[in-house]
């Protein structure tokens, strides 16, 4: 009796591709040049001079955009040159630093990532849009309280320092809000 030998087939294995895939959404990058800085107009700090008892004082920035690249936003009180090899020191007007994970753009069509909340209904229970603007709150307290006691106006500076982007994220203008206000607590 002949015995008939065949080769096991093997399984289909997806083949290693011999040359390195160029994605524009490859691995996020830091980039090479640096992020616009935004500063403020002067803002009137008459309620943190040296007369008033607040314990506690926070700059809320509002309507934080974070759609594209990842940064530290790094804070300055009175010093609209920083940028982001200026020393976090008090003595620069360092007053503290909000973080934003960023979503890499959009990769959807036109339109695709923009949020519409206001048609929502008082019901609707499912959770807010991804891309819903943020919401930082930075503590400020000393930073500001000096500054005080030696002008009676301030600027906010706010340096955007990019972590992280792909091909899709404007690295350029990345900070973007819709407003800003000190808060204090008695």
């Amino acid at each position: 009796m002949a015995r008939r030998t065949t080769k096991a087939k093997r399984p289909n294995r997806p083949r290693r591709a011999t040359t390195p895939l160029a994605s524009p959404l490859a691995a996020p990058t830091r980039p090479r040049r640096p992020a616009k800085t935004f500063t403020s107009k002067p803002i009137s700090v008459h309620f943190a001079g040296p007369r008033h008892r607040f314990t506690r004082a926070d700059l809320e920035i509002s309507g934080i955009y974070h759609g594209e690249a990842s940064y530290e936003g790094r804070i300055f009180l009175n010093n609209a040159g920083a940028t982001a090899g200026t020393a976090k020191t008090a003595r620069q007007g360092y007053a503290g630093s909000f973080f934003i994970f960023g979503h890499g753009g959009c990769l959807g069509d036109i339109g695709h990532c923009e949020v519409n909340e206001h048609n929502r209904e008082s019901f609707d229970f499912r959770f807010p849009s991804p891309l819903t603007p943020a919401k930082k709150r930075v503590t400020v307290t000393k930073v500001l309280q000096e500054a005080a006691k030696r002008t009676s106006k301030v600027t906010v500076t706010i340096v955007p320092v990019v972590t992280a982007a792909n091909k899709l994220c404007d690295t350029e203008n990345v900070f973007r809000c819709e407003n800003m206000q000190f808060v204090t607590y008695n």
